[in-house]
């Protein structure tokens, strides 16, 4: 819960930041750099979480790689 509270006081769209952490946490859940890059504060996610939904374009098999 406390990390939806910190996506809405981060202007982040809260089903898009589930959505992308669901998607890249299993690749990086044992890396505190790719830990910290999932965070609602980072500049990744700030990018990825801040318009209007769209996951048609994020599927497993299309995301990117973090720049960890």
């Amino acid at each position: 819960m406390s990390l939806i509270e910190t996506a809405k006081a981060n202007n982040l769209n809260v089903y898009q930041y589930l959505y992308t952490l669901l998607l890249y946490m299993p690749d990086y859940k044992n890396e505190l750099a790719g830990i910290e890059q999932l965070m609602p504060w980072s500049d990744f996610i700030k990018e990825k979480c801040s318009g209007v939904t769209d996951t048609s374009t994020e599927k497993p098999e299309n995301r990117e790689n973090l720049s960890i």
